[in-house]
């Protein structure tokens, strides 16, 4: 009896099984991407693919696609080169440049200095084609602390107060009284922007007033804002 292959069950008619027969082809899939690759590290990697394409077998019907790649690879290689060449000599122009300018600025300070020997006063030193450093202008006080909040202290009988940083403050000064208008009584004095007013009487409702101080005096009071105490 002729050995004959069966497609439904995938046998030969005497029971065995052809080799291939359950095994699927791995579809592989090419990568290429030049998106990250600058054009000096591009040639030699695109010119390796060019080189094992063109008088491949497997690949006769690229073999012009594959030729027409390796013309613009040497079109590639030229540009870069050319590029290169210039932006050496870009660079070395640029060193000449800067060294330039810098020896401009060492003489001109020289030549400030010895201008200054001279006269300090403004009109004689403008009269040379000098500009002249502007007078500091003097700090203003500061301004009353922003976002000025209070909350319940994590004591009894305390409240959390809290306000935004400035720069340029010395100190700060936080008050409380039992009243809007006053008397104040002094609870806090330092640089942070956050304090913690104690010795309060549980439940009662307080005021609060904070002032910023800096090198040129005590600013205006942020507040008053009420709280009741922990």
């Amino acid at each position: 009896m002729a050995t004959t292959w069966n497609q439904t069950n995938a046998k030969w008619n005497d029971g065995s099984v052809w080799a291939g027969a359950g095994r699927k082809n791995k579809m592989a899939k090419i990568k290429f991407d030049l998106s990250h690759t600058n054009a000096t590290d591009a040639i030699p990697y695109v010119r390796k693919i060019t080189g094992k394409t063109i008088g491949n077998a497997k690949f006769t019907a690229l073999a012009a696609d594959a030729t027409a790649l390796d013309t613009k690879v040497t079109a590639l290689e030229s540009a870069n080169n050319a590029y290169l060449a210039s932006k050496a000599d870009t660079d070395a122009k640029m060193i000449l440049r800067d060294n330039a300018l810098a020896d401009v600025s060492d003489s001109g300070h020289a030549l400030a200095n010895g201008a200054m020997k001279i006269t300090t006063d403004a009109a004689d030193l403008t009269s040379g084609g000098w500009e002249l450093v502007a007078d500091k202008t003097p700090v203003g006080l500061p301004h009353p602390p922003t976002n000025f909040h209070a909350t319940g202290g994590d004591l009894t009988g305390s409240v959390d107060l809290g306000w935004d940083p400035q720069r340029g403050v010395q100190t700060h000064l936080a008050q409380w009284a039992t009243a809007p208008a006053g008397p104040w009584t002094q609870g806090y004095v330092g640089k942070k922007s956050s304090c913690t007013i104690p010795g309060l009487t549980s439940g009662t409702e307080y005021w609060f007033r904070v002032q910023a101080s800096g090198a040129a005096g005590a600013g205006d009071w942020a507040g008053p804002i009420s709280k009741r105490a922990t």
